[in-house]
C-alpha cells in the first residue's frame, strides 16, 4: 500500500487492489480540469512518483486559473513577482517554456516564503538572510530519516544533507529580475532595492564535474530494457553517444496557446522539441536542429556506435513514426519531471552515484571523446557547443568529425577491456 502519496486513492477489485490519483481540491475551478483520475501502475515507489507529478501539474493548472483579473502593485514583493508574469511585455513571455518552469519554481519559492514583505521596509541585510535560509539543507524525509537512525544504531553516522546552493543562487538570480522589471514598471522602491542588489554578491554553485561513464550508461540502459522501459534505454543510448541534450531527445512540453494548432497535445500542453523518427535516415544518419540555439543542427551517424544502434533496434520498424521516445504506459512522449525520477530510480538500481544525473550524459560522452584522444576541435561540432557556431555556419565536415570521434570513443572501449599483462 502506498503511503503519503498526493491524490492517491485505492479501490479493492475482484482482481487486486487497483491505484487512482484524483484531481482533488476546494477550488471551484478544479472541477474544470482535463483529468479527473488517473489509473496508476507500478511499485509503490513509481505510484507515489506518478501522484507527485500528477499533484504538481494540478497545482500549476489551478495557480495560473486562480489568478483574476490584471495584476497590480500593493506594495508587497508577490505583487511585483505576479506583474512580472502576467505583464503582457515581461520578458517573462519572451523565454522558453521550459526556462519559465524553472523561473516559476524559484518565484515560487519566493513568493511562499517571503512574498507577503513590503519593498519599502526591506534592506540588503534581509537579502542576505533570506539568501541563507533558501541554502540550508534540506530536512531528511522520513525513508532517510528512518536509515539514518538505523544506521546510527550500528555505530555509523551519516553525514547531514548538503546546502541546497543551487536552490539559493536561482533564487536571489530571480530576485534581481523582478525587482529589475520593476524598474521598468517604473515602481520606486524597485530603484532602490535594485540599487542595493548591484552592490551585492551571491555565492554560485560550484560547477558540475560529474559524467556519466559508458559502463553506468550501459547499465542503466539493460536495466531499463529488462524492465520493459525502451523507451528509456533508447533516450539514455542516445544522450550518451551522441552528446545530445536531455530536452533535445525527449522533448518538453509547453502550455497550449493556439489550440488550433496541430501536434500532440495533453492536459493542455504541446510537445515539442523532442526527437522524431524521421530525423534519422536510411542510412542511419540523425540530422536534427537543437532547441537550444536555432541555426545549430547535430549531425550524426548512429551506425558508428553499435550500442545505440542494439537500443534502436529493440523498437520494431512498422512503430518508428512520429517521436522516438514514448512513454510504455501512455503511448506519448514522456514529461520531463516523471522521465528523471524513473531514471533516478534506474541509475540507483545499478548503483550509480546520487550526485550523477541524466543531463551528465552529455558531459560523459564529451569526456569519453577527450580520453580517447578525439581533437578538441571535433568534440566541439560532436557536442554543437554554444561557442563553436561560427565554425559549424561555414564547416561543410561536420558529419565526418563527427564520425571519426565515434570511431576513436569506441576503439577506446576495447582498449580498456584488453586485459593487462
Amino acid at each position: 500500500m502506498v503511503v503519503k502519496a498526493p491524490g492517491l486513492k485505492t479501490r479493492r477489485r475482484a482482481d487486486g487492489v487497483a491505484h487512482y490519483w484524483v484531481a482533488k481540491s476546494s477550488s471551484p475551478k478544479a472541477k474544470e480540469y482535463p483529468i479527473k483520475t488517473k489509473r496508476l501502475t507500478g511499485t509503490d515507489d513509481e505510484i507515489a512518483a506518478q501522484c507527485r507529478v500528477l499533484q504538481s501539474e494540478f497545482k500549476e493548472w489551478l495557480s495560473g486559473k486562480g489568478i483574476s483579473g490584471k495584476a497590480q502593485y500593493d506594495g508587497t514583493l508577490k505583487s511585483v513577482i505576479r506583474l512580472y508574469q502576467q505583464t503582457k511585455e515581461s520578458p517573462y513571455h519572451e523565454v522558453k517554456s521550459n526556462t519559465r518552469e524553472m523561473y516559476d519554481e524559484s518565484l515560487g519559492l519566493l513568493e511562499k516564503t517571503v512574498g507577503d514583505r513590503r519593498l519599502e521596509k526591506l534592506t540588503g541585510l534581509d537579502f542576505k538572510r533570506w539568501y541563507a535560509n533558501f541554502r540550508q539543507p534540506a530536512a531528511d524525509t522520513e525513508k532517510q530519516a528512518a536509515h539514518r537512525a538505523k544506521m546510527a544504531e550500528q555505530g555509523i553516522i551519516l553525514p547531514p544533507n548538503p546546502e541546497r546552493m543551487r536552490r539559493a543562487y536561482k533564487a536571489m538570480q530571480l530576485l534581481r529580475i523582478v525587482i529589475g522589471f520593476g524598474v521598468v514598471l517604473n515602481i520606486t522602491e524597485c530603484f532602490r532595492l535594485d540599487t542595493i542588489l548591484s552592490k551585492m554578491e551571491f555565492s554560485s554553485p560550484k560547477a558540475r564535474t560529474e559524467a556519466i561513464t559508458f559502463a553506468q550508461a550501459k547499465a542503466i540502459c539493460e536495466l531499463a530494457v529488462k524492465k520493459g522501459m525502451v523507451s528509456i534505454a533508447l533516450a539514455q543510448a542516445l544522450q550518451f553517444e551522441l552528446t545530445l541534450r536531455q530536452i533535445d531527445v525527449i522533448g518538453r512540453w509547453e502550455k497550449v496557446t493556439d489550440a488550433k494548432a496541430g501536434g500532440i497535445v495533453d492536459r493542455g500542453r504541446r510537445w515539442r522539441d523532442g526527437l522524431l523518427w524521421s530525423h534519422l535516415d536510411e542510412n542511419g544518419i540523425l540530422t536534427k536542429t537543437t532547441s537550444k540555439v536555432d541555426d545549430v543542427v547535430a549531425e550524426h551517424d548512429t551506425m558508428a556506435y553499435p550500442f545505440l544502434r542494439e537500443m534502436i533496434d529493440l523498437v520494431p520498424p512498422e512503430k518508428r513514426v512520429g517521436p522516438m521516445i514514448i512513454m510504455e504506459t501512455t503511448g506519448i512522449p514522456w514529461r520531463g519531471r516523471e522521465f528523471r525520477l524513473r531514471w533516478r530510480a534506474l541509475a540507483d538500481e545499478v548503483g550509480v552515484p546520487k550526485n550523477v544525473w541524466n543531463r551528465d550524459s552529455r558531459a560523459g560522452g564529451v569526456t569519453e571523446g577527450s580520453d580517447a584522444g578525439a581533437d578538441l576541435e571535433h568534440l566541439r561540432h560532436h557536442a554543437n557547443h554554444k561557442n563553436a557556431q561560427t565554425t559549424q555556419r561555414y564547416n561543410r565536415n561536420t558529419l565526418e568529425k563527427t564520425k571519426q570521434v565515434a570511431e576513436l570513443r569506441v576503439a577506446h572501449r576495447g582498449q580498456k577491456n584488453v586485459p593487462q599483462t
